[in-house]
């Protein structure tokens, strides 16, 4: 087998650096070719990926949830794409733990060699795709205004600092939700979120979440205390929750979706679930 080793320049490379002599060793006990490129920028490293489709049998990742929504974007159209496997170097890496996978090289590392492949789902919203969360609202622009050297200084806590205004500044949206082509639902909310994962923020807020089970989970809380943020972590019982597989929300503010922490269209959109899109090395 075949496989190729790429990094993300902006996601925790330095510690990848380090250890790159020992993932490649590693690699080279399960894979007769394992390949490394350390990508210039974004558009090489979708470029890098998107030509190992039919020449590897795997394709092996170092980075946050950027990069996950990266990889995926980049082979979500191509034909016979390969199977990933993710060393997580990210910030908060909620994707990543959809398969049991934590941030420490050598446990990531031992995952990919025990060759547990998992099938999983992923979203199309529009023309773009994410792995693992679609939201608009209050708190759906944290990752895009947290900058990269907070992020590299505090971790996690940069995204809870950029949270706390939003706590008593309110925020409303409302509009229509065409649930699974048949329910049409009013709301007024918040805040939006459309989960494929266990994990939100760097917390569990969804335990029971298969990201390979067909559905995603839509919840929105009603207007109240904070924006909702008590129901999402203590009070789970009061979230509006619908199991769904494709959706047609309007929206009537002028925000940008946040997918996978990136940023994703505006407005009104089409989401929909492609299943078991892509095979992943894990637990």
């Amino acid at each position: 087998m075949r496989a190729i080793f790429v990094y993300n320049p902006s996601s925790g490379t330095q510690k990848i650096s380090n250890k790159l002599d020992y993932i490649v060793d590693k690699l080279m006990t399960v894979f007769a070719v394992v390949d490394v490129y350390q990508s210039k920028d974004r558009e090489d490293f979708i470029n890098i990926c998107k030509k190992a489709c039919g020449v590897y049998d795997s394709l092996i990742f170092a980075g946050g949830d950027g990069t996950f929504n990266m990889v995926v974007n980049a082979l979500a159209d191509e034909d016979n794409p390969p199977t990933l496997g993710i060393i997580p170097t990210g910030t908060i890496n909620d994707a990543a733990k959809n398969f049991s996978i934590r941030k420490n090289v050598k446990k990531a590392v031992n995952i990919i060699l025990k060759q547990h492949v998992k099938n999983f789902d992923i979203g199309k919203i529009n023309d773009k795709y994410f792995v693992f969360a679609a939201a608009i609202g209050t708190y759906a622009d944290i990752p895009l205004i947290t900058s990269p050297k907070s992020k590299k200084k505090l971790g996690p806590l940069a995204y809870y600092f950029k949270a706390l205004p939003k706590l008593f500044k309110i925020k409303k949206i409302e509009g229509e939700i065409l649930i699974n082509n048949e329910k049409l639902i009013h709301y007024k909310t918040p805040f939006i979120l459309i989960l494929n994962s266990t994990h939100m923020g760097g917390f569990k807020i969804n335990p029971k979440s298969n990201i390979n089970d067909g559905k995603f989970d839509l919840f929105m809380t009603k207007p109240e205390p904070f924006n909702g943020i008590l129901s999402y972590l203590f009070f789970k019982k009061r979230l509006q929750h619908y199991l769904v597989n494709n959706l047609k929300i309007d929206v009537k503010i002028d925000d940008y979706w946040d997918i996978d922490g990136e940023k994703g269209p505006k407005n009104s959109v089409e989401i929909s679930l492609i299943r078991d899109k892509f095979r992943i090395y894990g637990k």
